[in-house]
């Protein structure tokens, strides 16, 4: 059986490009109807933390990535890990550093326990990305499995680790590959069965450098709390790095249907936040309208049937300029708040005695509509500035300004048709008296 899987360390947030890397994993077990398991790593005790913990789980089952069986934490097996180093110290694999230590104290206790590489040969990595890596050993040092305090490393522990897991497939970043020839020379010694390896190339900012903040790759936790849908991060993770033909767009059942390792890339893929949200906008506008405002707040489930209706008006306006929920909540807050509307600072500058004025008139005349909808609403607007004579921006401004509280892109026929006769009315009433 295929099994995969995803070993993230704790001492930070989970990163985009861990993301990915989790995704792939999972993506190729689901594939091939194998397991998926998650396995913090978290050895380094000082630097690991309970609250990167539950980010990381949180976040991959935001995601849906939830892992098959339960959650393996490397530090726990620590007693199996120093089992395993004395093996190879026995068989002959490795030796105790004795020059570590100034003081010798004693000697089975105090001293590092290291690999012995040979100095001869080569290794070879045979990866379904990145083809026959060959390292020559004499490039590998002779590097440490036991600490002088008797603390296993990484090195050693996430051979032992997938071994005890019986991990068949590594899925990882390429930057990983130097460790990947340490790690082999681990299993040949042990006569283990060696796991297939496959190194992914690195995401990369828009620039070719490194990842980082500044590209605005940030923790997952960022994109949730920004709005963003999960499955349309998912989707556009999935294409850094792999394509299907010209295909942008894939549901989760096709995401697995068309996955494979062979159509990986070797070469890094860009971090762009405008494709992103690109991605993101075609989601949110193909997303149920209850299901977004569930999404916005769970207090919002519950509206009135009135403001729904308000929200199926003006949604399909508000779609074409959002790329999240948060740029959502924004746009509908002038409906789903109550009277009086609050209006914000810069918007009310526009509201001077002139305004008001007109705003008086263009309320009476509204008031005697009978049919309310958005193409009758411009018909009287275009009336009333012909009659006043005015410029759009003398009414319509001010008039945005007094039914949303801010200057909304949205347009103004439309605002007056979601929010309805007596809404638009009492509104304007609550600013002219």
């Amino acid at each position: 059986m295929i099994t995969t899987r995803f070993a993230p360390s704790p001492t930070g947030f989970l990163h985009i490009g861990g993301v990915r890397t989790a995704l792939f994993n999972w993506l190729y077990a689901k594939k091939n109807s194998g397991k998926f398991l998650l396995r913090i790593e978290d050895t380094d005790r000082e630097r690991s933390s309970k609250e990167a913990i539950k980010k990381i789980i949180d976040g991959l089952n935001w995601l849906g990535l939830e892992n098959d069986g339960e959650i393996v934490y490397q530090h726990k097996n620590e007693e199996r890990h120093i089992e395993v180093a004395h093996i190879l110290l026995e068989a002959g694999f490795a030796y105790r550093d004795w020059e570590l230590e100034n003081d010798y104290g004693d000697l089975e206790k105090n001293h590092a326990i290291r690999f012995k590489t040979p100095k001869e040969g080569e290794t070879i990595i045979n990866d379904k990305v990145q083809g026959d890596v060959e390292i020559k050993n004499k490039e590998i040092e002779d590097f440490v499995l036991l600490r002088s305090n008797g603390t296993p490393t990484y090195m050693l522990s996430v051979v032992v680790d997938d071994y005890d897991m019986n991990v068949t497939d590594i899925i990882r970043g390429d930057d990983h590959l130097t460790n990947a020839a340490k790690q082999k020379l681990i299993y040949d010694s042990l006569k283990w069965e060696c796991p297939t390896f496959t190194h992914i190339p690195l995401i990369h900012g828009q620039d070719g450098s490194k990842l980082s903040k500044r590209h605005g790759a940030l923790g997952i936790e960022f994109y949730k709390e920004e709005g963003y849908l999960p499955e349309a991060l998912i989707n556009y993770l999935l294409r850094l790095g792999w394509s299907h033909g010209d295909q942008e767009i894939f549901s989760l059942e096709e995401m697995i249907k068309y996955f494979s390792i062979e159509k990986i890339r070797k070469s890094p893929s860009k971090f762009d936040i405008d494709k992103l949200n690109d991605i993101n906008s075609i989601y949110l506008k193909n997303t149920p309208i209850e299901t977004l405002i569930s999404k916005i707040d769970s207090s919002h489930s519950n509206l009135s049937e009135k403001k729904f209706k308000s929200l199926s008006i003006v949604m399909p306006e508000i779609l074409k300029r959002c790329k999240n929920i948060k740029d959502i909540e924004k746009n509908i807050n002038f409906i789903i708040n109550e009277r009086p509307i609050k209006i914000d600072n810069e918007a009310n500058k526009l509201i001077n005695d002139v305004s008001l004025n007109s705003l008086e008139k263009l309320s009476k005349i509204l008031k005697k509509l009978d049919k309310w909808d958005a193409n009758e609403i411009e018909q009287t607007i275009k009336k009333f500035l012909k009659d006043e004579e005015l410029n759009f921006k003398d009414i319509g401004l001010p008039l945005r300004v007094v039914l949303v509280g801010f200057l909304s892109p949205i347009g103004i026929n439309t605002i007056i048709e979601s929010l309805g006769k007596d809404e638009v009315l009492g509104r304007i009433e609550d600013i002219i008296k």
